[in-house]
C-alpha cells in the first residue's frame, strides 16, 4: 500500500497524496446533477398544464431523485473532498422537501410555492457559501457559486410570484434547462481542463 509519494523538494520526507486513486472524480458528480435537471427541465417542458399538482409531483419526483444521486456520489468522493458535505446536505434537504410535497401533492398552490422556495434557498445557498470558501482559481468555485446564485434567483423569483401555478412550474422548468446545460459544461471542463491548476479535485 503507497502512503504517500516523495517531494524532491524536502529530503527524506513523505507528502500524502491528496485524494485516494479509488475516490470518484468530481465532474461525474457534475455529469449525474446535469442529467437529473435536464430530464426535469425537458419533462416540465413539453408537458401542457402545468398545475399545482403536476408542479408539486415534479418537485418530488426531482428532490427524491436528486437525494438518491448526490448522497451516492457523495459517498464516493474522497471523505477530505469538500464537496462531500455539501452535497450530503444538499441531499438531506432534497430528500425531505422531495418525500413531503409528494406526500401532500393535494396541498396545492402554497405548499409548491413555500416547498420550491425553502428547497432553492437552503440548497442554493450552500453551494455559495461552500464555493466561497475555496481558493481562487478553483474551478469549483467559479462553479458552485454560479450554481448557487441561479438556484437562489429561482427561489426569490418564485417567491415574488402571485398564486400562478403555470409560471411557478414554468420557472423551475427553465431553472432546470439552463442549470443542466451548465452542469454539462462544468463537467466537460473539468474532466478535460486546461491547466492542471483548474482541477485540483482529481
Amino acid at each position: 500500500m503507497v502512503l504517500g509519494v516523495s517531494n524532491p523538494d524536502y529530503a527524506g520526507e513523505v507528502v500524502a497524496q491528496p485524494r485516494q486513486s479509488s475516490a470518484l472524480p468530481y465532474y461525474v458528480v457534475s455529469a449525474m446533477r446535469s442529467i437529473i435537471v435536464l430530464a426535469t427541465g425537458i419533462v416540465i417542458t413539453f408537458t401542457p398544464g402545468h398545475s399545482a399538482r403536476f408542479g408539486l409531483v415534479a418537485l418530488g419526483i426531482l428532490g427524491v431523485v436528486n437525494a438518491v444521486g448526490l448522497g451516492l456520489v457523495a459517498l464516493g468522493l474522497s471523505a477530505t473532498e469538500t464537496g462531500r458535505g455539501l452535497h450530503l446536505w444538499q441531499a438531506l434537504v432534497s430528500l425531505v422537501v422531495g418525500a413531503l410535497v409528494l406526500a401532500l401533492q393535494e396541498a396545492g398552490m402554497i405548499l409548491l410555492l413555500w416547498a420550491l422556495v425553502f428547497w432553492a434557498l437552503l440548497v442554493g445557498v450552500a453551494e455559495i457559501f461552500y464555493g466561497a470558501r475555496l481558493a481562487r482559481g478553483d474551478a469549483l468555485r467559479r462553479d458552485w457559486i454560479t450554481q448557487g446564485a441561479m438556484t437562489v434567483i429561482l427561489g426569490v423569483v418564485v417567491l415574488f410570484q402571485p398564486a400562478d401555478s403555470v409560471a411557478v412550474v414554468g420557472f423551475l422548468g427553465a431553472w432546470a434547462i439552463v442549470q443542466g446545460v451548465y452542469l454539462a459544461i462544468a463537467s466537460v471542463a473539468l474532466r478535460f481542463p486546461t491547466t492542471p491548476k483548474d482541477y485540483p479535485h482529481d
